[in-house]
């Protein structure tokens, strides 16, 4: 999958750097980067937290559809 890589996308989209996306989530910005370096993978809670804040489906950052 290229969850991190659409995570990576969606941020630069908004203009967002790891840190503003961390603090918004309560997480440090390595942790942030290890989720979009593909190297941690997301629990259900999260991608939830995540569809929310970019406001997309929990299917598009999953990569089962594009954005």
């Amino acid at each position: 999958m290229k969850i991190g890589k659409n995570l990576k996308e969606l941020r630069n989209y908004k203009n967002l750097t790891q840190d503003d996306v961390a603090k918004v989530l309560n997480i440090s910005r390595q942790a942030y980067c290890r989720y979009e370096n593909d190297q941690r993978e997301l629990s259900l809670e999260m991608l939830c937290k995540l569809a929310d804040f970019y406001e997309e489906s929990t299917d598009n950052i999953l990569g089962r559809k594009q954005y």
